[in-house]
């Protein structure tokens, strides 16, 4: 035989790469975590400002690794396979699929032939459930695709090694079996979202991050009038915000449904107007991208205030 397909695999289509991935895994193998479940509890709300990638100016809404802290909050192991070697990747992937044990890929889309995309993206998460070596297929789940979607195996392969964020770094795809874990959900989402507060308010090393990051865009932004792509800059902020597998309201919408479960009511009624403030915010870069004349003040205006919104939040939820 050539071809396998797992039994009985599982998508639901969602909004987002990593928590719709996630959400798979855990439906099939028996546990009921929603996409935005599983969004929350693997601390995905973030804030990054970035200089010196592609596009040289960007900001990105979204934790770094969603995947191995949620694994890891769940109480399963959880560890990436990394190397840039193709034919170890296909074997691995070959092998996995043998034991029915599907896989988590971290992606570029722009090496998926059914995108058809001009624009890298890497870090876009999909599940591989199958393959078909006499055809060169791979089946795997996609976000909001229904169904499996068949990708030639070799443009995914490509695909895994360009997929990790930033470029250069090594290729990242994890077998995941099933997890042998007792779901506390509540204690399991307060405690996830009191450790994403804490790192929103204190991140570390890297000042573009948090709410600092949030105020150190609304100081730099006004620069970026001076960039010969200011229309692509700004186009990208709107897109990232709100179109690119973000749920809208750059997560927050999504992260406020996570809420719904476990938080109160005014936490919940917070998170939603964040969210739609980010939405009023990608609206105006969208508006910036069309105009014959770069501003980017009132932006940045909106952007020091939605720090303070966010401040208060995190302060409130972390207790």
């Amino acid at each position: 035989m050539t071809d396998k397909i797992i039994e009985h695999w599982f998508h639901k289509p969602g909004k987002h790469c990593a928590s719709t991935a996630l959400s798979d895994l855990m439906q099939f193998y028996g546990y009921d975590l929603s996409e935005a479940e599983c969004f929350g509890a693997g601390e995905g709300l973030a804030f990054w400002y970035i200089e010196g990638l592609k596009p040289q100016r960007m900001m990105h809404y979204r934790s770094e690794d969603i995947e191995k802290k949620f694994f890891d909050n769940i109480g399963a192991g959880f560890a990436w396979l990394e190397t840039d070697r193709e034919d170890e990747i296909r074997q691995a992937l070959v092998t996995s699929i043998d034991k029915g044990i599907p896989v988590l890929l971290r992606t570029d889309i722009y090496y998926l032939d059914y995108y058809k995309s001009k624009t890298h993206f890497p870090g876009h998460a999909v599940v591989l459930w199958g393959y078909d070596l006499e055809q060169n297929r791979a089946y795997i789940s996609d976000t909001e695709r229904k169904g499996l979607t068949a990708c030639g195996f070799g443009t995914l392969i490509e695909g895994i090694i360009h997929g990790n964020f930033p470029e250069g770094e090594h290729a990242r795809f994890a077998p995941v079996p099933r997890p042998d874990i007792s779901l506390q959900k509540k204690k399991l989402f307060a405690k996830a979202s009191a450790s994403n507060a804490a790192v929103m308010l204190s991140p570390g090393g890297f000042e573009g991050y948090g709410v600092k990051g949030m105020q150190l865009a609304s100081k730099k932004i006004t620069g970026w009038k001076d960039l010969p792509d200011w229309e692509w800059l700004a186009r990208f902020a709107y897109q990232v915000i709100e179109k690119r597998g973000t749920g809208g309201g750059a997560f927050r919408k999504m992260y406020a449904d996570f809420l719904e479960g476990f938080s109160n009511k005014k936490a919940v009624t917070l998170m939603r107007q964040i969210a739609a403030r980010w939405t009023d915010i990608s609206l105006v870069f969208k508006d910036i991208s069309e105009s014959e004349i770069p501003d980017f003040s009132m932006v940045a205006d909106m952007l020091w205030i939605q720090s303070i919104k966010e401040e208060e939040f995190y302060k409130a939820i972390k207790g």
